[in-house]
């Protein structure tokens, strides 16, 4: 490695960590790792959890997905799960992770009005796992070169579990170099959008995605 590029990348590294800093002030955190998300709508956690002690005035319910075996241990039961496997926590409830890793997805109270798309088509080939009234959590499947038509999503977290690369075959039916990428073992946070997919890949598209709820007529 020159020294150039150790320097860009020590900056970058500083960088990162200054920001992660400046995210996680908000809320008491018993950190293992990083805060990947922190916005008016939702607060994600990498490796981490709420301390809700200090914070249940601030986050409601938790989304926990799995990216390996998890091992998860409650005041009333241990709670075992698989990669892409969840569990909700309700407001105060607490939990202590014992090994594996994760996301731990909060919703933040008192947000404001949530967004929506310019229409709302119900997505389909996709499988809700989680029903609550505020939001749902589905997983999100499409097999190599299947299209799912044009749908529509409310404000939403997304933990990508495979690499596969996407497009939106109505504009570009080969993606364009390096877009529609998704990278395992990562998370986003996405607004409302009306579009169709096709996984180009040949591998099966599987998302995890928290997504809130919204009234529509249409």
């Amino acid at each position: 490695m020159t020294k150039g590029l150790f320097k860009i990348l020590t900056v970058l590294l500083f960088c990162s960590f200054a920001q992660q800093g400046k995210s996680a002030e908000k809320l008491s955190v018993i950190m293992t790792d990083t805060v990947e998300i922190n916005n008016p709508y939702f607060y994600v956690l990498r490796n981490s959890i709420t301390n809700v002690l200090s914070d249940s005035s601030q986050v409601g319910q938790r989304v926990f997905v799995a990216l390996n075996h998890v091992r998860i241990k409650t005041d009333k039961k241990i709670i075992q799960l698989d990669r892409g496997q969840i569990v909700v926590f309700q407001i105060k409830e607490s939990y202590k992770v014992e090994s594996g890793q994760f996301f731990e997805i909060g919703f933040k109270k008192n947000h404001p009005d949530l967004k929506r798309p310019e229409q709302w088509i119900e997505p389909t080939k996709n499988t809700v796992i989680c029903d609550e009234s505020e939001f749902r959590v589905f997983e999100e499947r499409l097999a190599p070169g299947d299209t799912r038509e044009v749908h529509s999503h409310a404000q939403r977290v997304v933990v990508r579990l495979n690499l596969v690369q996407l497009t939106d075959p109505r504009f570009h039916d080969v993606p364009k170099p390096g877009s529609g990428i998704q990278v395992p073992n990562t998370v986003k946070y996405a607004e409302p959008i009306v579009h169709a997919v096709k996984n180009t890949s040949d591998i099966p598209l599987f998302n995890i995605v928290i997504e809130n709820k919204i009234p529509h007529n249409n």
